[in-house]
């Protein structure tokens, strides 16, 4: 599952420029570095009916909601892939955070529950959003700061003869150390 995702996104970065029909944004940037450890939603899913334990590392920022807006409605658009890329002040390399498969899918709670568990925006919806928050742990910072990155968007529309349209499409993504 995980190697299909991989040669999806290899393929859609290759071909894929942004689409004009879809546009994501995000809830509340910028976004507080926590220096704490928190739960992600595919452990809170994975939990049942248990205490889920943390699996996100400090320090972390969540991103409340991201939203998926389209134009056209007539196609199902299937999110594959989303990376979040940050570079911190003094860093040589950008904070990478990336959500695919069952990782994705666990940030709204029917792309879980689903047999695929594939993050599908269904046919006729204009807007779409996440129920629970994407996670990205393990940043260090002893500083404060203030750093912007963006976040990407991978996946494609799929009409009713099954023909796939490749789609990339990005928003900026700010967040703060205090």
């Amino acid at each position: 599952m995980y190697v299909l995702l991989l040669l999806m996104s290899a393929n859609l970065v290759a071909c894929s420029q942004d689409d004009g029909n879809v546009e994501v944004s995000i809830t509340s940037s910028p976004l507080p570095l926590i220096p704490a450890t928190a739960i992600s939603c595919l452990a809170q899913e994975n939990a049942g009916d248990d205490v889920a334990t943390a699996d996100i590392s400090a320090s972390y920022f969540k991103v409340p909601t991201i939203t998926f807006n389209r134009k056209d409605t007539s196609k199902t658009l299937i999110i594959a892939f989303i990376r979040v890329s940050i570079q911190i002040p003094g860093s040589a390399t950008p904070v990478t955070c990336e959500y695919g498969g069952d990782q994705l899918a666990a940030l709204r709670a029917n792309w879980f529950a689903s047999a695929t568990k594939e993050a599908a925006v269904p046919i006729g919806e204009v807007s779409y959003a996440t129920t629970c928050p994407m996670y990205c742990g393990g940043i260090n910072a002893t500083n404060q700061f203030v750093a912007t990155g963006t976040m990407e968007v991978f996946g494609l529309e799929r009409d009713a003869n099954q023909d796939e349209t490749p789609v990339k499409v990005q928003t900026p993504i700010t967040i703060q150390s205090y």
